[in-house]
């Protein structure tokens, strides 16, 4: 049970060493269980702040904390930014010579450490654990946990092994951390791990700072040199299939004068790990690298990721993306998607060996091909692979800003509805197809599903569009595939209301090489300063021989932009500024925008033409378009469509916008919005019946709202935020 001390130590440790005046949601939760002593089992997106979740206990707690990590390179990126917190860590690896090895084995037996990063390989070594026996530790950490399990998208055999961790050390509390996880991999990790008595905390799969973008694969190279103009001097990663291709692109891009760096499993060690180092070190901005090799780069700035070739599976494709945006700020995704390229991963499948396995990468493939031909929003798509719901489409990805044309499919969804009811089985989305177009091939005479209701009730449509359909339907909540019955389609309680209800079931027309053009976002600082403040990072990062985000990352950068703090006091509510950064780095920071505030004035720049504004510092549940939302509300005293104008997107977005600041306890002058037909509404509100459902209660509404502003209305009625 957590204690009021409990949290209170753990909120003086995340301020005074990591400089977070608030936990991130689940953080505090998770950290107070392990400090109870409890295990626990974390699913976290990447960037959602796993790592503070065992560091934090880690730190208050007697004993060394043993981080097992797959990734070396992951190892040192983690105790150099724990090291320049002032915290005590190192790893202990295959990288480090004779002599640094010992001086680690050294100081981890004296209990001069809070945390010990390990591979598995090395844990689970006879004279290691032998060591471990003897020594007092606060816990075990299992990072990437999704590599115990055979139904994970990344799975090593070697990690199978940690579940007799918890024979050997019963009573040291063990956390499994993982980013990425269906329902069949998070069984299989908790079994496999003894963690079936483990709390769950799930966090949401959700970064809403990505933009998914997905476009048909034409001219791949002139499509990424045109995506890269957006991004000058930003820092990105591309994956490809081939390491050939990783090579050629990285020369190309090279000769179009751009710093870009190849980085394979071919490559020598050496050149590999200096390369990497660049990257973090930001004098390599683009790293292209193949699919199968993983980064293991914790470089929280990565503003774009783009897939020049198709990944495996939904997980793959999640992970690698998530490696953009990982300190919050606006980012991007792009996929280029061709045919040819699901051809030559289906070969790759075909050679694996264990039937089993094979058909486990046969329904991730074609869950990805899903995701990447779909005509919902791709948010939603992804959400949903991972079971979890969105209720609104998310408003950034290409489906939603550039949305394509939509149709009543009510009565496909019923025939659809019907023939998966009627086979009564476990067939999946190509089955189904083929009974509803009329096929009589082998399997159906056999089924005898020719002589089904439905067989050939859907002959007007061709293969792709009926695929489409069924697809939608999936991404919408009315079917799931369940991958354990060979990917059968089976109807959810969703579907139960398909047709009964009265209300459309609309879903987009099917377009083959439907291509969008978007705007993107434009940040919100003072730029003259960031860049000085960058220019400062680099020179103290290259004579402490540190990545520049070590120093402070440019979420740290960005609100010393906005907020230009001049005193030790004002720098300290910087997000990312503790103590020890503070003693180590505040100074030059504080006199370098001393200076520029003297020479502007202490005014606003100017960036595009446009005024900056000072902005609010981000509020608990906002992100940093909604914090510009409501900087541009506040400071700037736009109106609706100047804002939704201003910023690129539809005043759709803007209205999501505002549910979720007054949610997050902010103030928005609702009525105002409205205007006169405000009271009305209010007064029928109070009077609806209280059991009537929000689309009957909208219904019998005398005013016409659409769903964005009726949201609005009732978050404001809810008294959310209200003053």
């Amino acid at each position: 049970m957590a204690t009021k001390k409990m949290k209170e130590q753990a909120r003086k440790v995340l301020k005074d060493v990591f400089g977070y005046d608030v936990f991130r949601p689940m953080q505090e939760e998770i950290v107070c269980n392990l400090l109870d002593g409890k295990d626990a089992f974390v699913l976290m997106p990447t960037g959602g702040g796993k790592s503070i979740c065992y560091q934090i206990p880690a730190i208050i707690r007697e004993g060394t904390g043993i981080v097992v990590s797959p990734l070396i390179s992951l190892m040192k990126d983690q105790v150099d930014a724990l090291t320049a917190c002032g915290v005590k860590a190192a790893y202990y690896n295959s990288s480090l010579k004779a002599a640094e090895a010992k001086d680690v084995l050294e100081r981890f037996e004296a209990g001069q450490l809070d945390l010990l990063y390990v591979a598995p390989e090395r844990l689970l070594s006879k004279s290691f654990l032998a060591k471990l026996e003897k020594l007092k530790l606060s816990m075990f950490a299992i990072d990437e946990a999704h590599c115990v399990s055979q139904w994970g998208h990344d799975f090593r055999p070697e990690y199978v092994r940690l579940g007799e961790l918890r024979e050997i050390f019963p009573d040291v509390p063990m956390l499994a951390l993982t980013a990425t996880a269906d329902e069949h991999t998070r069984e299989d990790i908790s079994d496999r791990l003894q963690l079936a008595k483990a709390k769950r905390f799930v966090a949401s799969f959700d970064r809403p700072n990505i933009r998914y973008l997905v476009a048909e694969k034409r001219q791949p190279l002139t499509q990424i040199l045109q995506f890269l103009d957006g991004w000058p001097n930003a820092s990105g990663v591309i994956y490809c299939l081939s390491r050939k291709r990783v090579e050629d692109l990285a020369v190309n891009l090279q000769r179009h004068g751009i710093r870009a760096a190849a980085y394979h499993a071919g490559i020598p060690g050496r050149s590999r790990e200096r390369v990497q180092d660049d990257f973090l070190r930001d004098r390599v901005k683009v790293i292209v690298a193949t699919i199968a090799f993983g980064m293991g780069v914790d470089k929280p700035n990565v503003r774009f990721v783009i897939h020049h070739d198709l990944p495996k599976s939904i997980e793959s494709y999640y992970q690698e993306t998530g490696r953009a945006g990982r300190d919050g700020l606006e980012s991007e995704a792009l996929m280029l998607y061709g045919s040819g390229d699901v051809n030559l991963v289906r070969r790759l499948i075909e050679n694996v060996e264990n039937i089993d396995q094979r058909r486990v990468e046969v329904h991730k493939l074609n869950s990805m091909v899903a995701f990447s031909e779909a005509l919902t929003c791709r948010r939603r798509v992804l959400l949903g692979y991972f079971g979890e719901a969105l209720d609104q489409p998310c408003g950034n990805c290409d489906i939603c800003l550039d949305p394509p044309a939509t149709y009543d499919a009510t009565e496909f969804a019923e025939v659809a509805l019907q023939c998966v009811r009627e086979v009564k089985g476990d067939y999946g989305m190509g089955y189904i197809v083929d009974v509803l177009r009329g096929s009589v091939n082998a399997r159906i005479r056999e089924n005898k599903h020719d002589k089904l209701k439905t067989h050939g009730a859907g002959d007007d449509l061709n293969a792709d569009e009926w695929t489409s359909i069924l697809r939608q339907l999936v991404h919408h909540g009315y079917f799931v595939q369940d991958v354990s019955r060979r990917a059968a389609m089976l109807p959810t309680k969703k579907a139960e209301r398909i047709g009964l209800t009265g209300e459309p079931i609309m879903l987009a027309k099917y377009q083959p090489g439907f291509r969008r053009h978007l705007k993107r976002l434009g940040a919100t600082r003072d730029e003259p300063l960031f860049k000085k403040l960058v220019a400062l990072r680099e020179e103290i990062a290259e004579r402490e021989d540190l990545p520049p985000h070590v120093v402070f990352s440019d979420v740290s950068l960005t609100e010393m932009a906005q907020r230009k703090p001049v005193s030790d006091q004002e720098l300290r509510g910087i997000s990312g500024v503790g103590e020890h950064k503070l003693e180590a780095f505040g100074e030059a920071f504080i006199e370098a925008i001393s200076k520029h505030v003297e020479t502007t004035d202490g005014k606003t720049t100017k960036n595009d033409g446009k005024e900056i504004p000072m902005l609010i510092a981000k509020g608990p549940g906002l992100n940093e378009t909604q914090t510009y939302t409501l900087a541009q509300l506040r400071k700037e005293g736009l109106t609706l469509s100047e804002i939704a104008a201003e910023q690129g997107v539809s005043e759709a977005t803007i209205l999501k916008h505002f549910v979720a600041i007054i949610r997050a306890g902010q103030y928005i002058d609702v009525p105002a919005l409205i205007g006169k037909d405000f009271d009305t509404i209010m007064a029928e509100l109070d009077d609806a019946d209280p059991y009537a459902s929000l689309s009957e209660i909208k219904r019998d509404l005398s005013v016409d709202l659409d769903n964005d502003m009726f949201r609005l209305v009732l978050a404001w009625r809810e008294g959310i935020g209200v003053a």
